[in-house]
């Protein structure tokens, strides 16, 4: 292979590869998606907006008050390498839902990333 075709590839390659680190991981994190959030919205309306989570899990929440409730909690993971070299989790976006009630309603939220909006 000439060394011209070598560098051809390489540029083409960190091209690609800058593309792809760039590009946001749920780009529905927005401002016009994140403003009007609201407690009581159901499961569906969370995913409607944002698409489906990359983790789900189950638990018990309040359980330090004298009326715990179960809960359900969306994670959206906006890296795609979601442990530092600290070994801590960063920028999950985090839903927590009611889920004694059908469709389970949401409780309150955590985001950690907001993407600005396109002009």
């Amino acid at each position: 292979m000439k060394s011209c075709h070598l560098i051809c590839l390489s540029l083409v390659l960190s091209i690609v590869m800058g593309c792809a680190t760039i590009s946001p991981r749920h780009p529905e994190f927005i401002p016009k998606n994140v403003f009007d959030l609201r407690p009581g919205m159901t499961q569906k309306e969370i995913e409607v907006r944002f698409g489906s989570p990359d983790r789900t899990s189950v638990m018990t929440m309040g359980t330090k008050t004298l009326d715990p409730w179960p809960g359900l909690i969306y994670y959206y993971d906006m890296r795609k390498n979601r442990i530092e070299k600290y070994k801590q989790i960063v920028y999950t976006n985090t839903f927590y839902f009611v889920s004694d009630v059908q469709p389970p309603l949401l409780r309150s939220w955590e985001l950690e990333l907001i993407y600005p909006e396109k002009k």
